[in-house]
């Protein structure tokens, strides 16, 4: 093969993998910058001796994907975490309801330090919730019409 052929097909192999790479690490950082999922901090309630702080948040994913309110725990002295790609605040999690914050008005109320009461009006049987009923060494429960 001709040296200046090799040469030329070498340097547009070079060429490709460099363009691969930067296509690559754009689309890393714009996915980062410009999540599917955004969230709303809606009310936050830190507890009584000031090491949790529980925080009602709005999600929604999507122009055409409904809205989906939930309650993240997490302590008070770090922020929340979103994932890196997806923007949702997974970590903590222990309430999630496929309403929107005014039509779910989720009320959160430290009894100690320990304890959490969860209160939501319009929870009704027929929409989706999830609840767990610990996280950490705190207790929650929830009083859900």
């Amino acid at each position: 093969m001709d040296p200046f052929a090799k040469k030329m097909i070498q340097g547009s192999l070079a060429f490709a993998a460099v363009m691969l790479l930067m296509f690559a690490v754009l689309t890393t950082i714009y996915v980062h910058m410009r999540p599917p999922c955004s969230e709303k901090v809606v009310a936050e309630q830190i507890s009584p001796g000031g090491r949790w702080n529980a925080t009602v948040l709005e999600r929604r994913c999507g122009e055409n994907s409904p809205f989906q309110t939930h309650v993240n725990l997490h302590k008070a002295d770090e922020p929340l975490q979103p994932g890196y790609f997806s923007g949702r605040n997974q970590e903590g999690e222990v309430f999630l309801v496929d309403l929107d914050a005014q039509s779910a008005p989720l009320t959160l109320q430290w009894i100690s330090e320990q304890q959490l009461i969860v209160r939501c009006n319009a929870c009704v049987s027929e929409v989706r919730r999830e609840a767990k009923p610990r996280w950490q060494n705190v207790e929650i429960r929830y009083e859900l019409r």
